[in-house]
């Protein structure tokens, strides 16, 4: 009969209990809205603003089909203060040798205390107010180390989730003997309850137990608190990988770290400027592609504004919100596949053949597209310096990823020919010559009857007499050449202005390329006294041009005499393959007329006929056009050794009959590798140059 009236009273009193409660809040409310609106500790004042930064990956460099040849990769380096760490050195170094997979004792070495007194200039000023300097005694403590380096996200997750929950030996000792004092108030013996001494002395032994315990801790957190916040600390590091090893690494080019970037975000009243380590340090193109395109491929880190408490975001508090933008990817004309083969090949010759340096090009004429651009050193070998320039105190130069296709500047040797043919084709004046032109090369010896006293000689095995100026290439006859560039001098031009040197200039062998991947030096004539040097340019001495000006200069013979700006980058493209800049084949302009490119490819592939000198170069399947060319280094240390070195090049196109454009079937099998056990052979005969 009571129930009823008991589930009331339970009701009524719930129901109070509720006002209450509401009435508490709301008069909270109403006194934090009306009486301290402006209070810090019930505003987000309580939780000042934090600027957050998130790294912005640098752009990719990809192949003319897509495939990546550098591309961005963020890691982790650990970095340690031993002056931190001090006497816990061993117990971190046993925390982190299986994390890291480093032995203990390495890492207790390296955050070992190590003080050393250095040097250090201490400026002065005396009485009369001179400025002096002293030098002092300073000790040093190494505090910053490098623990270990390339460490992933999740490797250094583990590394952070550990180092939170680090304790060192003693703490685990007071904290056991805390858990057994806990343990001895919970299950000690039962104490009759009359027993007030007894149990009087029990609690006061565990409480001063406990205390003791407790300031032991005390003691000991600071320190153990230092080492997991700034003990043992992350460097973000931006990494560039190449996946296909050193592939194109001349052209690509190198990056270089500089300094913790600084960044600027903007607040109510002003802009502010920060150096920030959630940054890895900015990376910037060193040479190559990566310097020339160092605008486009560098990222902008994103940034967020947020407040924090407790550990952890305040919902719905974030007054700024950018994501990052990754660097722009650049895409090369340059196959991946073509470029294997060419480096292939050039590292196969380069061990049985010894060279100090090999370059292969390979372009599309009709377009100027280099499809391949191969390089190899020889680890030896050192480039000479320019004169006038400093010596190095640096130890040697490192040449292994030097561009020399782009960057060396050499005699073409006979290579030079073809512009001397293509001259006397179009502006010898007075005669109409034909590769059925008959030239005296007087047996391999010409005395000529003025600008040059010594004989012009052909090379042993190229005596020919009178032929054809077909024959006279197909042999690389330096006299041919020589009495074709004498026919060409005019006594009345300006200096260097004779119808070799400006078809050399119209070439494109006397300026700059323009290629995108810098480093071009200048194309000279370095001496210039009238016939003389007259005679030995026409040919190939006394100019000093690239080998990919001299490529660049036969693929305009191939492209029916219009000569292509050299194309190395196809487009600028967004990270998810928008097109940003597209970059066009582009004319430098007719060098030759239709008729003059048509003799001149049959003059290259009498060169590579039975007769010729690069008749190694011959392929099954095509008729091949091509010119060798060998040029005598003539440096001090060669003379004085009474040793002979050459430059050797080969230069040529495929097919002959149709050079302007690849058709569909050999584009094919060029990018099935179709070819790459003929390219040995081109480069064999290329080497071979102009000696029988």
């Amino acid at each position: 009969m009571n129930a009823p009236a008991t589930n009331d009273r339970m009701l009524t009193g719930l129901t109070l209990l509720c006002c209450a409660a509401f009435a508490g809040l709301a008069g909270r409310l109403v006194y934090i809205q009306g009486f301290r609106p402006d209070s810090a500790r019930y505003t987000l004042g309580a939780n000042p603003a934090r600027v957050s930064y998130i790294p912005a990956p640098r752009g990719e460099l990809l192949d003319r089909r897509g495939e990546r040849l550098v591309f961005s990769q963020h890691t982790y380096n650990l970095r340690g203060n031993p002056v931190v760490i001090s006497n816990q050195a061993p117990h971190v170094a046993a925390m982190l040798s299986p994390l890291l997979s480093i032995p203990a004792a390495v890492l207790e070495e390296r955050l070992t205390i190590r003080p050393e007194l250095r040097w250090k200039a201490v400026p002065t000023t005396n009485a009369s107010g001179l400025v002096t300097t002293q030098w002092a005694n300073v000790l040093h403590t190494n505090q910053n180390v490098l623990v270990a380096s390339n460490l992933t996200h999740a490797e250094w997750t583990r590394v952070q989730t550990n180092l939170k929950a680090f304790r060192s030996p003693e703490q685990q000792r007071l904290l056991a003997a805390s858990a057994a004092l806990a343990r001895r108030r919970t299950n000690s013996a039962a104490i009759p309850w009359w027993d007030l001494p007894a149990r009087y002395r029990l609690r006061k032994e565990i409480s001063r137990e406990g205390k003791e315990i407790t300031q032991a801790l005390k003691k000991i957190q600071p320190q153990l608190k230092e080492i997991r916040e700034n003990g043992i600390t992350r460097e973000i590091v931006e990494r560039r990988v190449m996946p296909h090893g050193q592939l194109a690494a001349p052209v690509l080019g190198s990056t270089t770290n500089g300094q913790i970037p600084m960044v600027e975000y903007r607040t109510a009243t002003q802009r502010v400027q920060v150096r920030t380590r959630e940054l890895p340090a900015d990376v910037r193109g060193a040479d190559g592609i990566e310097r020339q395109f160092d605008d486009e491929l560098h990222g902008v880190p994103g940034q967020s504004v947020l407040r924090r408490g407790k550990g952890r975001e305040l919902a719905g508090t974030r007054e700024l919100d950018l994501p990052p933008q990754p660097g722009a990817n650049v895409r090369l004309t340059l196959d991946a596949n073509l470029q294997y083969v060419a480096e292939n090949a050039l590292q196969k010759s380069m061990g049985r053949l010894r060279p100090n340096w090999m370059s292969a090009i390979l372009i599309r004429p009709s377009t100027g597209e280099i499809l391949a651009l191969a390089n190899a050193t020889d680890p030896r070998y050192v480039p000479a310096r320019p004169s006038g320039s400093p010596p190095t105190t640096n130890g040697p130069a490192k040449p292994r990823h030097r561009n020399h296709a782009v960057s060396e500047l050499v005699e073409p040797g006979s290579t030079f020919k073809l512009v001397t043919y293509a001259a006397a084709f179009e502006a010898l004046p007075g005669r109409a010559l034909t590769p059925e032109s008959r030239i005296d090369c007087e047996g391999g010896i010409w005395h000529p009857p003025a600008g040059r006293r010594k004989p012009i000689a052909d090379a042993r095995g190229h005596k020919l007499h009178t032929a054809t100026l077909e024959e006279a290439f197909a042999a690389s006859s330096n006299v041919g050449a020589a009495k074709l560039g004498y026919a060409l001098w005019d006594p009345a031009a300006p200096p260097r202005g004779t119808a070799l040197v400006r078809y050399a200039d119209t070439f494109g062998l006397l300026r700059r390329t323009g290629i995108l991947c810098g480093g071009e030096p200048n194309p000279r004539i370095p001496a210039w006294d009238g016939l003389g040097t007259q005679l030995i340019l026409s040919y190939g001495y006394g100019i000093y041009t690239t080998p990919l000006q001299i490529a660049m200069a036969y693929a305009a013979v191939a492209n029916d005499g219009i000569l292509m700006e050299p194309m190395l980058v196809k487009s600028v493209e967004t990270p998810s393959g928008g097109i940003i800049r597209n970059l066009a084949p582009r004319q430098v302009g007719r060098v030759v007329s239709p008729e003059t490119a048509r003799h001149l490819v049959r003059l290259m592939t009498a060169v590579v006929g039975p007769k010729g000198t690069g008749k190694d170069a011959t392929m099954d399947d095509y008729t091949v056009a091509g010119k060798t060319g060998t040029a005598n280094k003539m440096t001090k240390a060669h003379m004085e050794a009474g040793v002979t070195a050459h430059f050797s090049t080969f230069v040529g196109f495929l097919p002959a009959e149709n050079p302007p454009g690849l058709p569909a079937g050999l584009r094919r099998r060029a990018e099935g590798f179709g070819w790459a056990r003929r390219l040995r052979c081109r480069l064999r005969a290329g080497l071979q140059g102009d000696r029988p």
